[in-house]
């Protein structure tokens, strides 16, 4: 199941990222210290950076991939790579490596993406959120001291599956461009 939901993750991540236009790069997002454009170079890196982890490589986060057009076609590119590795190699095969967390990292970002674009996170898919949430809280717990999530927020009463995983990623729900 880890497989289909970082898919699904990635798909439609990329169709997020078909809508973005280069207007939309310098827009803020919830990452502190990143528009919309190193958002999404970072959303198109994370496959490869996956594959390199399940070769068993050092990630090398800091790459300097730098999109503008293409986003979405780049993101399937290469997150088909991604997904074709795990079926090559199997999930449960897997110790260090999870699908699953993958996935979480897709999501929150896609999550970023959405409403950086003053877009809904309704058409979402909710599995892949609640799964994602899961994952962090096996993974990360609640209260963290890396870069990469804030501790967990509570996301406000009535908020759907995908800002409920904003908020346990440390994110501020709802987002709003002054909370930069």
């Amino acid at each position: 199941m880890g497989v289909f939901a970082l898919q699904r993750a990635l798909t439609q991540a990329a169709d997020l990222l078909d809508t973005v236009t280069a207007d939309d790069l310098t827009r803020p997002t919830p990452c502190p210290e990143w528009d919309l454009r190193k958002l999404a170079n970072h959303m198109i890196a994370q496959p490869r950076v996956f594959v390199t982890m399940l070769q068993g490589s050092p990630p090398g986060w800091d790459g300097r991939e730098d999109y503008a057009v293409n986003l979405g076609e780049e993101l399937r590119t290469r997150g088909n790579a991604l997904i074709n590795l795990w079926r090559e190699i199997g999930a449960d095969d897997m110790v260090m490596v999870d699908p699953d967390w993958q996935s979480a990292e897709i999501a929150v970002h896609t999550w970023d993406l959405a409403v950086s674009l003053g877009r809904p996170t309704d058409g979402l898919d909710e599995a892949v959120a609640q799964r994602a949430v899961v994952a962090m809280d096996r993974i990360l717990g609640p209260e963290r001291k890396g870069r990469a999530f804030a501790n967990a927020l509570s996301a406000p009463e009535g908020s759907g599956a995908y800002e409920h995983l904003a908020a346990y990623a440390g994110r501020p729900v709802p987002f709003e461009p002054s909370d930069r």
